[in-house]
Order: structure tokens, then sequence, then C-alpha cells
């Protein structure tokens, strides 16, 4: 067969860009180390949150400390508190004035307590955005290494030279190359078709390009082996150099003609029976139909292949099957495009130091060639709401634990018990946050937020334990001097009581 003089147009061979990513700065560069370190996705989230829980609890513990110390000095002046939420019940302004000036006067700073509160929440803020920056690099780095898998398939079955250019010197035209630090220089007129060098087993050929007006002066790489069909040219007239792969239809069909069609093998079943149809009858529509079926052959190959590296990185956790998507039903392990640039609206930075957006390196196409073996991915549910249940669970969980440690230090804060009922609020608007967040965000951040709440459970109760061990005498002899200082008409009906039987005993 000879289709050469045909195919320019219509057997293109488009490789994906690689070597291409997200810049991370330190913080998720030290993410990364983290989680990369652990292996497992999932499991490197949840050492990366014990990490930072490490990091603020010096600061939680201070704070609750000072709010123990705090809680102390509250409790000293609750009479009086209590007397001023009486006399300015209706006059809130003035009452949280006299209540500042008792404070003040008391030794009694919400500054001390909230301060390491607010130095701990600067870092998980920031901790954060270093997570966020990481989710964002490691989701594409799936696809980056896909797109390798994908070419390299590919060039398999293709043919790897070394890149000459051209240059004209005293008149006379040369070509050389640099391998190694040694400049090797072939002298030779240009002559289209002529064979500029033929080494192990690689043919560069001299072509001229003519389209209209336009001559332009390439460089064809192709292999004397038969069974190697895919080749590629470049222009040496200009001063980067970028490969033009093609599809050489005889190899290919030379190929083709010794296989068999695996039951269910449509592609291939495809390519051969367009290139019988060719052969019966050559025609341009069925040379276009036959090169078709042979771009979308070879466009398998590196799909498969990019199918295989997606599997063998496994970004499952659990029940989960892409932790850096959400944990819903209707999400997909590999969704469809237009999640896909939404979730990575990044600008990228090439293997040459060129930026550009996601969307002008991977294309809806070239997405599209790059999933096309990734069916079953495309169509499974990434998840089942579990770690969006756990999530608001254990939030909700640790805003009830918070509103208890904080209980007595919210009673006087409001003429009206307005601070109580603000934690109150933020008993229902914190899980909805966490909600939403999960819903939009990956099943990655479902993990971090599901592990924070347990850790700030656990560690609250903790706290509260041994810190309840530790205030406990001096809480106690408190206690008894509020309780003994306190007019008859303030007591309430079990200290009345208390009181009765200790006289009777005497």
């Amino acid at each position: 067969m000879n289709f050469l003089s045909l195919l320019n147009a219509v057997t293109d061979i488009t490789l994906l860009e690689q070597g291409y990513g997200i810049g991370l700065d330190w913080l998720g560069q030290f993410a990364r180390v983290i989680i990369e370190g652990v292996g497992v996705v999932g499991l490197g989230i949840i050492v990366f949150n014990l990490v930072l829980k490490a990091i603020t609890l010096p600061f939680d513990i201070y704070q609750r400390v000072s709010s123990r110390k705090q809680n102390l000095i509250m409790r000293q002046m609750q009479p009086e508190l209590e007397k001023l939420q009486k006399q300015y019940a209706g006059d809130k302004a003035t009452y949280n004035q006299k209540m500042f000036e008792l404070q003040k006067k008391n030794g009694y700073s919400m500054l001390g307590a909230c301060l390491p509160m607010l130095v701990s929440f600067i870092i998980l803020i920031v901790a954060w955005q270093g997570f966020r920056a990481y989710s964002q690099y490691a989701n594409l780095s799936y696809f980056v290494k896909m797109s390798e898998s994908y070419n390299a398939a590919i060039l398999e079955h293709g043919e790897i030279g070394n890149d000459f250019s051209m240059r004209e010197t005293d008149g006379k035209t040369e070509f050389y190359r640099t391998v190694g630090e040694e400049e090797q220089v072939i002298p030779m007129e240009w002559t289209d078709g002529g064979v500029l060098l033929e080494e192990n087993g690689t043919v560069y050929t001299l072509t001229d390009d003519k389209t209209g007006d336009t001559d332009r002066k390439y460089l064809t790489v192709k292999s004397t082996d038969g069974t190697k069909y895919i080749y590629y040219k470049y222009n040496l007239e200009t001063s980067s150099i970028t490969r033009e792969y093609q599809l050489d239809l005889d190899r290919f069909g030379a190929v083709l003609g010794g296989m068999q069609a695996e039951e269910g093998d449509t592609v291939t079943q495809n390519a051969i029976d367009t290139m019988n149809a060719y052969l019966q009858e050559p025609t341009d529509e069925h040379l276009s139909a036959y090169a078709g079926a042979a771009k979308t052959y070879v466009v398998r190959i590196g799909a498969t292949a990019a199918a295989e590296r997606f599997r063998s990185d496994d970004p499952s956790f659990l029940w989960i099957k892409n932790v850096w998507y959400p944990d819903v039903s209707y999400s997909h392990p590999i969704p469809d495009y237009n999640t896909f640039k939404n979730q990575l609206n990044v600008k990228v930075t090439l293997a040459n130091g060129e930026e550009k957006t996601l969307t002008q390196v991977i294309g809806e196409p070239v997405y599209n060639d790059l999933t096309s073996e990734l069916t079953a991915e495309k169509s499974a549910p990434n998840g089942y709401f579990i770690l969006i249940i756990l999530a608001i669970g254990f939030m909700l969980l640790s805003q009830i634990v918070a509103m208890k440690s904080n209980k007595e230090a919210n009673k006087y804060q409001t003429v009206d018990g307005q601070g109580a009922t603000s934690q109150k609020v933020m008993l229902v608007v914190m899980p909805l946050i966490y909600a939403l967040f999960s819903f939009t965000y990956s099943a990655a951040f479902s993990i971090y937020m599901t592990m924070s709440s347990v850790v700030a459970i656990i560690v609250t109760l903790l706290t509260n334990l041994i810190l309840g061990k530790v205030f406990k005498k001096r809480e106690e002899a408190q206690q008894l001097e509020i309780r003994e200082r306190k007019p008859a008409w303030m007591k309430d009906d079990a200290e009345k009581e208390r009181g009765k039987k200790g006289k009777s005993r005497k």
C-alpha cells in the first residue's frame, strides 16, 4: 500500500503536554512531604491534621488554663454580676459598661484567654491554605502522570531521535546537533527527500513542506523498523523545535494485517474493516475513514496506559474512589470535563517555565482522549455521603462539648444571656457550613474536617478532666466562699435545706 501522498492532512497524532504543574509554596510543600510520606492519601491527611494539632496544642492548653483562671474570677464576681443583671435588665449599654468596670477591677481579661486561641486559629487557617494548594496540586498530578503514560505508550510505536538545527555558514548549508558537550556538524546542500543521516536504525530525511505559497524546510525522523508506524518531523527554520507526530498508514496497515480483533474489540475491528474497504476501493472517502479509525486505535493505546496509571496510583480511601472529589453518589472518580476544569480553575507552569491556564493545556477533546478508557470511573459513584455525615456529626458534637465547657463564661457576658444564645446559634451554623464545604469541596477536605473535630473533642475532654483535677481544690474553696457570703434571699432551696439540716444536728 502507498498512502503517503494523501495523508498530510489526516494523519497527525497529538501527544499531550506533560511535565507541568501547580507551584507550591513552603506550606504546600510541608503538606506534600507529610501526606506523600505516609503513602496512603487518606491516612496522610489524618497525619497532617494530627501534626497541625500538635503544633497548636500548646496554645490550646494555654488558652484553656487562662480560661479556667478567668472562670474563677468570674465566680468571685458572680453575686455582683447578678445584681447588675437585675439592676440593668432593660439597659444593655449600661450593663456592659458596668460589667467591664467590674471585670477590670477584679483583674478579669477576655484577651488573656482569647489571644492564644487567635494565634492557634491563624496557624490553622494558614496551614489550611497550604493543604488546599496541595490538594489541587495532587489532583492535577494524576492527570499529568496519566499524560506521561499516554505519550510513552504511543511512542513505543515510534522513534525517538536527536534534534538537528540548520544554519548557513560561508554560503554553505550545515546541519548540527549537540551530543554531550560536543557539537556535531554535517555539511549538506538542501535536497527534498535527501537523507541527512542514518544511524542506530533511525533515518533523518530532508522534506519540503509546501502549502500554497509557503515552503517550509522540515526534518522527518523515522525508524527503519517497519513495525514502528509513528514518526515525527519538525521545522528547521525556527529557533525552537516542535515535534509534529504523524501516523504512517502503510506501516500501520502492515501491522494491522497480521491482527485479528478479539470479541467486543470494536476499535481494532473498525480499523481492519476501514482498511479493507480502502484496499477494495481506494477513494479519498475510504482513506479518510481508515485514517480516522487508525488514529482512534492509537489514541486507545495511550488511553489504556493512562487508565492503568490512574488505577495503579489509586487515589481511593476506604469507600471513596477518589479523595480529591466529594464523597457523594452523584460525583464520579473521573469527572466530566466541566467538573474537572471548575475544580482545577488554576494556572499551571509548563516544563519550559511558561504559564498557561489549565484549559489551554487540557482542552475538552484532549481530556476526553486521555480518559476514554476510564468509562467505569466516569459513571461509578465516588462515595455515599458517609464522610459528610461524619463531618457534620462530629462538628455538632464538638460544638456541644465546647458550649458546655464555656457555659459559665457565657452566662454573664450579656444582660439578656445573648452570649449563650450566640453559642447556640453557632451550634447550628457551624455544622451547616461544614455541610456546605463537604458537598462543595473534596472528600480530602471532609477527612480533614472530621479529624479536626474529633481531635478537638478529645483535647477538650482531656484538658477539662486534667484541669478539673488541678483546679479542683481552688474551685471548691471558691464555691464555699461564694455560698457563705450569699445573703439568705439569694440562696437556692437546696442550700436552705442543707442549712436546716445542719441546725437540727446541732
